[in-house]
């Protein structure tokens, strides 16, 4: 479930997926002040996340913490920076609206997650904005790669152009792929599985996690 973390406020995941998680983060303090957070896994170092100051739409975090526990603390320097949070996943949250696999596009509210069975053979999972809206998405599904990953992280209307897979230039740290219109396809084969989708919306308020855009996006799902 979401929370919203006071300065020197914590939360804690006792056991995390043995696979990829998403942890979405939102600095929703009315004031220009800039947000900061530390994660703990293990015994490992803290990491330091940024919340910008204003943001309208979260940020992402896509990782495999092994199985381990996930400690989240609020440390930013102005006591008026609640920071919003919440981790996206299968059996993660609140139950997924059902995508189904016969190509028909479904709008996506802001925050929203989807939830498909996918058949045996090469499938196309479709985006659409319908807004010059940056959008982003991030997949989880399919066989993990050598470092335990097995999500990806798509953007539309993207400042970043075309990336990724299928052209010259590299998508940008943290991304599978990135447009810089208003459409993307995502080609895979991963048998009978389920896939797991998540969407971040620009205009999205933190603690309104089912509030729809102006112009929602669309996602579908068929089989090539």
């Amino acid at each position: 479930m979401p929370v919203t973390l006071a300065v020197r406020q914590g939360a804690t995941m006792t056991q995390t997926p043995a696979g990829s998680m998403i942890l979405a983060f939102q600095n929703s303090s009315p004031m220009n002040n800039a947000g900061k957070l530390a994660l703990t896994s293990g015994g490992g170092q803290p990491q330091f996340l940024l919340a910008p100051a204003l943001a309208l739409q979260p940020t992402i975090l896509i990782s495999n913490w092994q199985a381990n526990n996930l400690n989240v603390t609020n440390i930013s320097a102005n006591n008026n920076t609640p920071i919003w949070i919440a981790a996206y996943g299968p059996g993660i949250g609140a139950l997924p609206v059902t995508l189904p696999t016969t190509g028909e596009p479904i709008p996506v509210p802001v925050n929203g997650t989807l939830q498909a069975i996918t058949e045996p053979q090469y499938m196309q999972l479709g985006f659409q904005a319908n807004s010059a809206n940056l959008c982003l998405f991030a997949i989880i599904g399919g066989p993990q790669d050598t470092s335990g990953n097995n999500a990806y992280a798509i953007a539309l209307n993207s400042q970043y152009g075309d990336t990724g897979p299928g052209h010259p230039t590299p998508a940008p740290a943290g991304y599978y792929a990135t447009a810089g219109g208003n459409s993307y396809s995502f080609d895979f084969n991963w048998g009978a599985s389920i896939l797991f989708v998540a969407f971040f919306g620009s205009g999205s308020i933190a603690n309104q996690p089912s509030k729809l855009m102006t112009a929602p996006p669309t996602i579908s799902l068929e089989a090539l």
